[in-house]
């Protein structure tokens, strides 16, 4: 069902359904996945949230009220495992057509833009174990069959989906098989008659409880890796207890078996034998859906602890006014601004590249955006998830002794947060994905790193340092030095190990962080930019402070990761060379932190929460 326009409603709102909506990016529709890491794309390469358009921002409005008036009455029942209620508030969803964002309007969705999928999760994420429920139907559990189906799967299953009368779920991991998909057991063995039989287990199955619809992967053979449609009904499909979980309480995930399992001929997805290609770009999607969610989790953590703070009191004054819990509520605006600006900018670079294509509303399209972008998606999927990990560590700081306890919901964001490091790949396994894919492109020709990795070796002999005029030049001269401190280290790095640096495992991981660092720090200078541009509090705002706050912590992190680094890549005299490089190129003019982290900490309690709209 496509978006429900409420009475009234403009020709053009986006809930009348349809990619009709589309955002409009003014940018090149050619920058290459991981060119961040080689060049300055400019500020016409960027989408920020402060250019979400009415209809984005009304639909997050619409998104928000659905969760305050239908899952906050149900939240104890979602939470109490009570799946009768998750799937009416599934239905509910669907009746209101938000959960058709990423399904075609042929197939019963709305087929909307990827900014809208992001503006969608993150307003999802204050709906506690149901957002889990919401996110595994509508990502992982609907998204395969939207890629790779045949146009007869789409027809069969596709629009309820969409319509919340059939749930969808995802099944690849295996007992002995999690981060290493490729190692399942599972087997599907083809049948006289053209059916295929499956036989194996699989653990940690989101919404298995209540699901419908499983897309399950096998190895036809033993050997091929495919993947396939099953339904719930299905002789010789058992779904096991639920798991007994340190969070998300309100979630199902359970082990799956089947023992014979037939399926018939056209359930398979795909072709046989590359259900690789179905998995690995359901999990770019899906790390990119998890970092909006985790930045969807941000905001309110701002505004609990913001709250709390202005009414608790000790030693007669309210604590918000205490510098130090001023200083933890600057810093979770600033981790928040960093991911927001980090997270819109890939939804951006993706929504120009289908604006690019012959037929954006193509699956084959969406397909080649995600891989194009592989490895802006796990680094977002990292960094959200690291910084919503610091973010409810500080809310339940500020609660104190009242955080640790279950009536207070600093308990509940603390729980349900750490998960997000673990699935969609651990961030270990995106670490490694980071500078694995930037290498293999730069092998490939697919990017030049080698040109800018050689013209940094000549930075580290001398030369001029990066110099900038304006608003937030020393912060842009950092971003400058920290590209290439990181172009110096992954070239020093290859140069040493050669084909063998796939096993310096803790090297790739640092490059990974320098990435990071690198990526977080140009995103966040461009939007104050921006917002500067337009006249935004006068020279910034609220905006400038940030990145400044954002790009000082930063750097110095990286400095100090870059050091670590350069003795494992260099030894004696060059290591001594490459450390007083890093230092020369990271050397910035010292900053007053504590007064940049006052301001914000001022318009934190000002707004009673995050300082920007």
């Amino acid at each position: 069902m496509a978006w429900r326009a409420p009475a009234g409603a403009p020709d053009g709102d986006p809930r009348n359904g349809g990619r009709g909506m589309t955002t409009e990016i003014q940018a090149p529709t050619t920058i290459p996945g991981g060119s961040f890491v080689t060049g300055p794309v400019g500020p016409d390469g960027i989408f920020t949230p402060e250019q979400l358009t009415a209809e984005h921002r009304s639909i997050r409005d619409a998104v928000g009220a659905f969760v305050e008036r239908e899952v906050e009455p149900r939240l104890e029942r979602v939470e109490a495992k009570d799946w009768a209620a998750h799937r009416e508030l599934l239905e509910r969803m669907g009746g209101d057509g938000f959960l058709g964002v990423d399904v075609p309007e042929t197939y019963g969705g709305a087929g909307l833009d990827r900014v809208t999928s992001v503006v969608v999760n993150a307003a999802m994420a204050a709906a506690g174990g149901f957002a889990v429920t919401y996110a595994a139907h509508t990502g992982i559990g609907t998204l395969p069959l939207v890629f790779f189906g045949t146009d007869e799967q789409k027809r069969r299953y596709l629009p309820g989906l969409a319509a919340g009368t059939t749930v969808g779920a995802y099944a690849l991991t295996e007992p002995s098989a999690g981060s290493d998909a490729m190692a399942i057991r599972t087997k599907a063995t083809r049948q006289a008659d053209g059916s295929w039989r499956l036989d194996g287990s699989k653990q940690f199955i989101t919404n298995a409880g209540f699901a419908d619809l499983f897309t399950i992967y096998a190895k036809v053979d033993g050997e091929h890796f495919s993947a396939f449609l099953v339904e719930r009904s299905t002789p010789g499909l058992v779904v096991g207890p639920e798991e007994d979980k340190l969070g998300l309480h309100g979630s199902s995930p359970c082990p799956v078996t089947l023992e014979g399992a037939v399926v018939p001929a056209d359930n398979l997805l795909g072709e046989a034998g590359k259900g690789h290609r179905v998995a690995f770009n359901v999990l770019n999607v899906g790390r990119f859906k998890l970092a909006a969610a985790c930045l969807g989790g941000m905001r309110p953590a701002i505004g609990i602890a913001t709250r709390y703070a202005a009414e608790r009191s000790a030693f007669g004054r309210r604590i918000i006014d205490f510098p130090l819990i001023g200083a933890k509520l600057a810093g979770m605006a600033a981790r928040t601004y960093a991911v927001e600006s980090a997270v819109y900018r890939i939804a951006g670079l993706l929504e120009a590249r289908l604006a690019a294509a012959e037929d954006a509303t193509s699956p084959d399209a969406m397909r080649a955006a995600l891989e194009e972008y592989a490895i802006e998606c796990s680094l977002a999927k990292v960094l959200a998830s690291e910084e919503l990990g610091a973010i409810v560590d500080e809310l339940v700081q500020i609660h104190g002794g009242y955080g640790y306890i279950e009536a207070y919901p600093a308990a509940r964001f603390y729980r349900d947060a750490r998960i997000h490091r673990i699935w969609e790949g651990t961030n270990e396994i995106n670490r490694l994905l980071v500078p694995g894919t930037l290498l293999k492109r730069a092998m490939t020709g697919r990017l030049d790193v080698l040109g800018p990795a050689s013209r940094a070796q000549d930075a580290l002999l001398g030369g001029d340092l990066p110099s900038f005029e304006g608003r937030l030049a020393s912060e842009r001269a950092a971003v400058a030095s920290l590209r290439t401190v990181t172009l110096l280290l992954a070239g020093a790095a290859a140069q040493r190990y050669g084909t063998s640096l796939e096993d310096e495992q803790e090297l790739l991981a640092g490059l990974a962080d320098l990435a990071i660092e690198l990526f977080t720090t140009e995103r966040v200078v461009e939007r104050a930019l921006a917002a500067v541009a337009s006249g935004a509090g006068g020279d910034g705002g609220p905006h400038a402070d940030l990145a400044s706050l954002i790009v000082a912590e930063r750097v110095a992190a990286a400095e100090a990761r870059a050091k670590q680094l350069a003795g494992r890549v260099a030894e004696g005299d060059d290591a001594r060379t490459l450390v007083a490089g890093i230092r020369r190129l990271l050397r910035t003019d010292p900053i007053d932190q504590v007064a940049i982290s006052r301001r914000i900490a001022a318009a934190v309690s000002e707004r009673a929460g995050y300082p920007l709209s």
